[in-house]
C-alpha cells in the first residue's frame, strides 16, 4: 500500500517538474524570440520587414517617439478620413483594436460596391497564458467574435482595402494602376507576414507585379503618399533608419513592432 502511494506521489512530482520545465522553455522561447533582430531584406525593387516573430499594436491619436528603441518598425496602417487638428477614433477606418481595446471607426461604400467586399482586417491575436504569441492572419470582416478573443488577449487589429487576394490582385484597385509612387503593403506569404514597399517610385502595376513575383498570397494596403507615409525602423544594430520624413500632422494610427 506505502509502495503504490509513493510511486504515485513521484508520479505527480515528476510531471510537476515536467510542466515547470515546459513553462519555462516556453518563456525562454517567447523571450528569445521577441528579442530577436527583425529581419530586412531586399530585392532589386522591394524592401521587405518581416514581422512574424514580433508583438505588435495599432498606435492612435500619437505616433511612437523615434527615440523609443522598444519600436523596432512604425508607419501608418488604416486611412484616415478627414484631415482633423484632433483626434477621434471615428475618424480611422473601420473597425480597430488598439492596446487591446475594441473602437468603430468610419465605414464608406465605394462605387456601389459595399465596405465588406473592398476591405479586410489583419488581425494579431495577442499572447495566451504562457506568454507565446497567438496567430497573425488577413480575415474578412464583419468578424466580431474574432475582435472580442483578441481584444481579451490584448491583440491588435486594423482594417484596410485588399491589395491582393488567394495570389491574384484584388479588384477594384486601390489605386490607379499607372498611378506611379511609393507603396506599402502589409503581407502574407508561407507562414511569414511583412511589409513590403518598393524602393523608388514605379506605377502602381508594377509593384502589383513585383508582389506577386515574390510570392506575397495576401496583401492589405498601408495609407500611403506624402506626409502620411513617415515611418522609421531600427536595424540589427539598433540604429534608427527614417523611411520617408515627417511633412504634416493628420495621420491617426500606426503599425507598431515592438521588440517585446
Amino acid at each position: 500500500m506505502k509502495k503504490t502511494l509513493y510511486r504515485t506521489l513521484a508520479v505527480i512530482l515528476l510531471a510537476a517538474i515536467i510542466a515547470v520545465i515546459g513553462r519555462s522553455l516556453n518563456k525562454d522561447e517567447s523571450t528569445m524570440q521577441s528579442n530577436r533582430s527583425m529581419l530586412v531584406d531586399t530585392t532589386q525593387q522591394l524592401i521587405i520587414y518581416d514581422i512574424t516573430d514580433f508583438p505588435l499594436d495599432l498606435a492612435c491619436g500619437q505616433m511612437p517617439d523615434t527615440a523609443n528603441e522598444n519600436v523596432v518598425f512604425c508607419a501608418a496602417a488604416a486611412f484616415t478620413g478627414k484631415c482633423l487638428d484632433y483626434f477621434d477614433h471615428t475618424n480611422i477606418l473601420g473597425q480597430h483594436i488598439s492596446n487591446g481595446v475594441l473602437y468603430e471607426g468610419y465605414t464608406e461604400d465605394k462605387d456601389g460596391i459595399p465596405f465588406a467586399e473592398r476591405y479586410a482586417l489583419f488581425v494579431w491575436q495577442g499572447i495566451d497564458s504562457l506568454g507565446r504569441m497567438l496567430p497573425k492572419g488577413f480575415h474578412s470582416i464583419p468578424n466580431n467574435l474574432l475582435l472580442e478573443k483578441t481584444t481579451l488577449k490584448k491583440g491588435m487589429a486594423f482594417t484596410q482595402h485588399r491589395v491582393i487576394k488567394d495570389g491574384e490582385v484584388f479588384s477594384p484597385c486601390i489605386q490607379p494602376l499607372e498611378r506611379s509612387e511609393h507603396f506599402r503593403s502589409i503581407c502574407h506569404k508561407g507562414d511569414r507576414y511583412m511589409v513590403i514597399a518598393n524602393k523608388d517610385e514605379m506605377p502602381y502595376s508594377e509593384y502589383l507585379d513585383l508582389l506577386l513575383a515574390y510570392g506575397v498570397e495576401n496583401a492589405l494596403y498601408m495609407d500611403m503618399g506624402s506626409g502620411w507615409n513617415h515611418s522609421f525602423y531600427r536595424d540589427a544594430d539598433n540604429q534608427l533608419h527614417i523611411i520617408h520624413p515627417k511633412t504634416h500632422s493628420y495621420p491617426t494610427n500606426w503599425l507598431v513592432v515592438y521588440k517585446h
